[in-house]
């Protein structure tokens, strides 16, 4: 039966469902979530087993997966209902390859299973390597013959079909100096989102944008997550609910001024962060269950808040290093132990020449090394975590070595219980392409406040 005081959503390049996980946070019901990626899904559905397992109070069952007592698909076959809403609410497949009307269909069926009264919101970013700097900086085209370019138009076809009351879109600050075709990217976006039918309403408001960009950027060190990651979002809304709440209108207002109040109480930092996990040495860990918790009486509140619900640390696994990579990282360390020179290649190339790695663009990238100094929030979690750790360096120089998937994912504030599945490589991609969950938390309590106004729930 239809829950009229709930409310569901959809992500779409759902990734391992960073946006999804903060809007599950804060009370949503995410029915659907479309993903090419194999691992990623593989994640989403471990995250779903989570979540319904919660619901039916065998909780424990999932954390007995998780120390590898019991497999998932044992839990699925004692469970066939849970395997099935699962199977609706992970959706693999290609937004672009496959027929939109075929992926539409699947997210229809996945809203009569599960008895949703209508979609409220649509969430999703796509992929952000064409607008991405580093991208551009390494493509000689600057990436403008990229066909990723316009996969934001499939975003807008699913947000006509299944027509929500609000949507979230997210990406990169520097989609706005992108281009394709010779045409700068983010103003032919700002016209596609400006035609839609029905019509939607940007805030602030749609002409705004062009004028002062910067002013749809949250940075996730303003949401009490202990990392610097910018990233833009559209927020738009049915113009048509203004006339039952003229107030959705001020969800990003009211947004940019909870970042200005947090700010003022000072930014979470890496030891808030990893400061309470194990240490390791490099190539020690495991990619899986690594084991419970030491008493630890001391423990901040974020890693309390990390720590809750969870048997234990999981993912966290250091990498092997070369010798040579190793002697460039405690370089770094000791170059610079305050954290606040800020040692780059150049002072490697000055005062350890021996040391000098080799690469055809060092001149691109002097900051290609970098150490996450305690006192500071992380620098942005990317992707390229996956290819090496070097933009990652763990400030223990006792450690010597770049963080783990464990340290990386609670940069971006994903809970200790939260599994990512698949091989290393895998798990470190998935934490890098996601949106920081406590800041997808924080735009969807801004989202659910406004349409409990329309819906009186």
């Amino acid at each position: 039966m239809s829950n009229p005081h709930r409310f569901y959503a959809i992500d779409l390049f759902a990734g391992c469902g960073g946006l999804s996980e903060g809007f599950k946070q804060a009370g949503f019901d995410v029915i659907a979530q479309v993903e090419n990626d194999k691992w990623a899904c593989e994640t989403l559905r471990t995250r779903h087993l989570y979540h319904e397992l919660k619901d039916i109070r065998k909780g424990y069952l999932y954390h007995r997966y998780v120390r590898q007592e019991i497999s998932r698909e044992t839990i699925l076959d004692r469970y066939p209902r849970i395997r099935e809403s699962i199977g609706h609410r992970v959706i693999r497949a290609t937004l672009g390859n496959e027929e939109k009307k075929s992926i539409v269909q699947k997210i229809e069926l996945s809203k009569k299973f599960h008895c949703a009264s209508k979609f409220h919101v649509l969430l999703g970013g796509p992929p952000c390597q064409p607008y991405s700097l580093i991208g551009r900086a390494r493509d000689p085209f600057r990436m403008e013959n990229d066909d990723r370019h316009h996969l934001y138009k499939y975003y807008l076809k699913v947000l006509e079909n299944v027509q929500p009351d609000i949507f979230v879109y997210e990406n990169v600050p520097s989609i706005f100096t992108a281009k394709a075709g010779g045409q700068r990217i983010f103003f032919r976006m700002l016209e596609d989102f400006s035609s839609l039918n029905p019509r939607y309403e940007i805030t602030l408001h749609l002409e705004r944008i062009p004028q002062n960009p910067w002013n749809y950027i949250l940075n996730s060190a303003c949401f009490h997550v202990p990392q610097s990651r910018k990233r833009l979002f559209l927020i738009g809304h049915k113009k048509s609910l203004e006339a039952k709440n003229p107030q959705i209108k001020e969800i990003f207002t009211r947004l940019k001024e909870q970042a200005l109040r947090n700010s003022d109480n000072g930014c979470l930092t890496v030891d808030d962060a990893i400061g309470d996990l194990p240490p390791l040495n490099p190539g020690e860990g495991t990619d899986d269950w690594f084991g419970a918790y030491n008493s630890n009486p001391s423990l901040r509140h974020y890693q309390v808040k990390m720590r809750k619900d969870s048997s234990g640390i999981i993912n966290h696994r250091a990498r092997t290093h070369m010798k040579s990579d190793l002697e460039r990282y405690r370089f770094f360390l000791q170059d610079d132990k305050d954290g606040y020179g800020g040692a780059t290649l150049n002072n490697l190339i000055q005062k350890r020449p021996d040391l000098i790695p080799h690469h055809r663009h060092l001149d691109k990238f002097v900051d290609r090394f970098r150490v996450q100094w305690w006192t500071r929030p992380s620098s942005t979690i990317m992707a390229h975590i996956c290819k090496d750790g070097h933009y990652y360096i763990h400030p223990d120089i006792n450690q010597c070595r770049s963080f783990t998937v464990r340290e990386a994912a609670r940069c971006q504030s994903f809970p200790d219980n939260f599994k990512f599945e698949g091989p290393r490589t895998e798990q470190f991609r998935q934490v890098g392409n996601a949106v920081p969950p406590l800041l997808a938390s924080a735009i969807a309590r801004a989202v659910i406040r406004e349409l409990k106004k329309i819906y009186g729930a």
